[in-house]
């Protein structure tokens, strides 16, 4: 349920209170953090894929070696969605969002459900493409929503 004043009421058994929907800056800071995340875990993989490589005195990689780092680094591909899927899920929030205090939820105020929340995850990339337009209408929506929010269904709210 939406409030005339730009604010989501959600169920009273999960907020108390009129929830304000997030700001771009809080969004933009939680998405800064969660690139740091992604990062610090890509940098883990292409870690695990050269270990072979560097445990090993040779400075060429075997056929074995080149296929061992394709695979752990296109492992990484999917993994990406499925943590924001699982956090969406779980908490409602990825590392960003909980360190700036806001959370995902669906129109109503309600915790993702599993299919929304991978919906979430799988169409938000198109908000990236080209150049990160997709997001521009968070500063123009009155749920201040980004594409993949209007695809998926959700709103981004303030917690107290």
């Amino acid at each position: 349920m939406v409030a005339a004043t730009g604010q989501a009421q959600t169920s009273p058994s999960r907020h108390a209170a009129i929830l304000p929907y997030a700001a771009f800056s809080l969004r933009a800071v939680a998405f800064i953090l969660d690139l740091i995340v992604m990062a610090s875990f890509f940098l883990l993989f292409f870690a695990v894929a050269f270990l072979p490589a560097a445990l090993g005195s040779d400075s060429k990689l075997s056929g074995s070696e080149e296929k061992w780092v394709i695979i752990v680094l296109l492992s990484y591909i999917p993994f990406v969605p499925f943590l924001f899927f699982t956090l969406w899920t779980w908490r409602g929030q990825s590392i960003g969002m909980i360190a700036v205090r806001i959370e995902v939820t669906d129109r109503d105020g309600e915790p993702l459900s599993a299919p929304r929340a991978l919906l979430r995850a799988l169409v938000w990339p198109l908000s990236m493409l080209p150049l990160g337009i997709g997001v521009a209408p968070v500063l123009f929506d009155d749920e201040r929503r980004a594409l993949h929010d209007m695809l998926a269904g959700t709103v981004v709210l303030e917690l107290p």
